[in-house]
């Protein structure tokens, strides 16, 4: 199969999954801090690597932003989500983290703890918080970071299974 056919295939993928993180991103439960895109994210980052994984996380924040509020906190955001994703791809690395699914949905769980711990050290950077600052952001957040680690358990559980099986999918249709 020519380069350009893969290529092609590869982004209009990426364009897809975006599209799907940007619009469930978007769409309110009204359990904040509660949507699949860690889930989607670390999925895609076992199943295609690091690459992808990276490429969609940047593209869901920056245009999933662009609705929902596009300001210096999209920069901590883009660096959590890559912070969780080499993560996931350094434990897929060395450890058997893709045979084990009660391992992986742990780590989905603890996502949403490091990428709230991620955001605020990134405002703390960016947004000038510093000692007590830092701190009293980060502590407020815990509990918005424990929505986002149980809405991670339950999506990447229903998620895992037809995701995965697509992914597959494409990755053997791409073979022939």
């Amino acid at each position: 199969m020519p380069v350009t056919h893969n290529r092609t295939r590869q982004v209009t993928l990426l364009a897809m999954l975006t599209a799907l993180c940007v619009a469930l991103r978007i769409v309110k439960i009204p359990i904040p801090n509660v949507q699949p895109v860690t889930a989607i994210l670390m999925l895609v980052t076992l199943q295609l690597g690091l690459a992808a994984g990276l490429i969609l996380a940047v593209n869901t924040m920056v245009l999933s932003n662009i609705f929902l509020g596009f300001g210096i906190w999209t920069i901590p955001q883009i660096g959590a989500y890559a912070g969780c994703i080499l993560l996931v791809g350094f434990l897929a690395r060395v450890t058997p983290l893709r045979r084990w699914f009660w391992a992986q949905l742990t780590l989905c769980g603890l996502l949403g703890f490091l990428y709230g711990f991620l955001v605020s050290l990134g405002m703390a950077v960016f947004g000038q918080l510093s000692g007590l600052g830092f701190w009293a952001y980060y502590l407020a957040g815990i509990p918005f970071d424990g929505y986002h680690a149980a809405g991670n358990l339950v999506f990447y559980f229903v998620l895992k299974k037809p995701l995965v099986l697509a992914l597959t999918k494409y990755q053997k249709s791409g073979q022939n």
